[in-house]
């Protein structure tokens, strides 16, 4: 699930929250006015993953649960079917918001780069990082994209944020892509992902970009025939 769905969803949640207080049949007080304006401003905030976006998304989710169950102890106004649907999604939204993973790229300014700026492909590839000071280190990739590429360290290797490197991407018979490269963000284990650092490439010449744009052809070639595989849901 993107982020960019969830803001959609989001949205969507400001319909069913009207249709929700026509169904119940009662007036709309002020504090249903100021919720429903929060509704577009939450979901540009997912979309930009602003930073300030994710502490308003959980305030909001839970200011509007409680408030759920608040007018429908208080007033009785309650609908089983929407009353329920309603609440399930705010919970879900809450739990959502709440996960590491999620959480990371509204605080993280680079990740949100890494995420947004160009498409990334799954594969398994080798790299060899040589720092400044003229330390080697071999990591496999687990995804790359035009820009850069995601690499695994094991528990006893470490990269430091913003370290610059020599990098040589080598991925089956194809000749070996070598650039510049600086550690754009890195991260500890999660329950989604191993430890690693994102790879931004600082412009490769034109030979070496060639040789990435032919990687980059067939590991793209690779997924889509994968995705076209993938039995339906």
């Amino acid at each position: 699930m993107t982020l960019d769905l969830v803001a959609a969803g989001y949205l969507g949640m400001m319909v069913l929250s009207v249709v929700q207080i026509y169904s119940q049949g009662r007036s709309i007080y002020p504090h249903d006015i100021l919720f429903m304006i929060f509704y577009p401003v939450v979901a540009y905030g997912i979309f930009k993953m602003k930073r300030w976006a994710w502490s308003l998304i959980i305030g909001h989710i839970i200011f509007l649960v409680v408030g759920n169950i608040i007018l429908a102890m208080k007033d009785g106004y309650f609908d089983n079917l929407l009353f329920v649907q309603f609440n399930l999604l705010l919970l879900f939204f809450l739990w959502f918001f709440l996960r590491t993973n999620v959480r990371s790229p509204f605080h993280n300014p680079a990740l949100r780069w890494w995420e947004r700026q160009h498409a990334r492909f799954g594969a398994t590839f080798q790299v060899t990082l040589r720092n400044e000071s003229g330390n080697t280190i071999k990591v496999d990739g687990i995804n790359v994209s035009k820009g850069g590429c995601f690499v695994k360290l094991a528990n006893d290797q470490d990269i430091a944020h913003n370290e610059r490197f020599e990098v040589e991407l080598r991925y089956e018979d194809f000749e070996p892509f070598r650039t510049r490269g600086r550690a754009m963000w890195v991260a500890g284990a999660s329950e989604l992902n191993p430890k690693g650092a994102g790879i931004i490439f600082s412009r490769p010449d034109r030979a070496n970009r060639l040789v990435l744009k032919e990687i980059m052809k067939e590991i793209e070639s690779r997924w889509l025939k994968s995705a076209e595989g993938a039995p339906a849901l």
